[in-house]
């Protein structure tokens, strides 16, 4: 890649990333996810494997903004007044699948590794796949424990009970019921711990 394709790239990429913020700030899901897509595309075509720094740093700005994007989507940050749009489900769910890819292609740490992979479950579950939901948690677990990230780990065990206590029979049966997970994560001493606890209960208000 020469320097003027570099920088001609850089500056692209700091475009859409304004545009998809202005999306996200407006509350706008049909143009956040429209944009992001067609963003991460244009980006991953130009930005080929990553090789040069600037291919690699807008590989990573595909990553991070597909993943907030897709986030943004996630019906279980709230309580809804209304059942989600699964189209926009599904949408939301490949972008954050985009994101996960591009964790993996760029050796981006197993941290990322595991969020990535939580987000896939979190929309397994709004789709009301258990089984694809508890299997995405558990690997993600998995990968929480091999980074040495207990905290995260935790987190991930909460939503492990809670497509337990949803699914009943239809998955693996679990340990901990949601309290008792949110009772060790209360005297764990994580700095984010009350908020995971808030961000727990929250979503078994979602979808239950």
């Amino acid at each position: 890649m020469t320097e003027a394709a570099a920088e001609s790239l850089t500056a692209h990429v700091a475009k859409v990333q304004e545009d998809i913020t202005a999306a996200r700030r407006a509350g706008d899901t049909i143009t956040l996810l429209a944009t992001a897509e067609a963003a991460a595309t244009e980006i991953e075509r130009r930005a080929g494997d990553g090789r040069n720094p600037a291919e690699r740093e807008a590989l990573i700005a595909v990553r991070r903004f597909t993943f907030n994007a897709a986030a943004d989507c996630w019906p279980g940050w709230s309580v809804p007044d209304t059942p989600p749009d699964e189209q926009i489900l599904m949408r939301a769910r490949e972008l954050a699948k985009r994101s996960a890819v591009l964790v993996n292609k760029l050796d981006l740490g197993r941290v990322q590794e595991g969020t990535g992979i939580w987000l896939l479950g979190a929309f397994e579950l709004a789709l009301g796949r258990h089984s694809e939901a508890y299997s995405a948690f558990a690997l993600a677990r998995e990968r929480y424990i091999a980074a040495r990230a207990p905290g995260l780990a935790m987190l991930t065990e909460g939503y492990i009970a809670l497509v337990c206590q949803i699914a009943g029979h239809r998955v693996p049966a679990c340990g901990e019921d949601l309290d008792q997970v949110c009772a060790r994560i209360a005297t764990g001493g994580f700095e984010d711990g009350a908020e995971w606890i808030e961000q727990l209960r929250t979503a078994r208000k979602a979808f239950t």
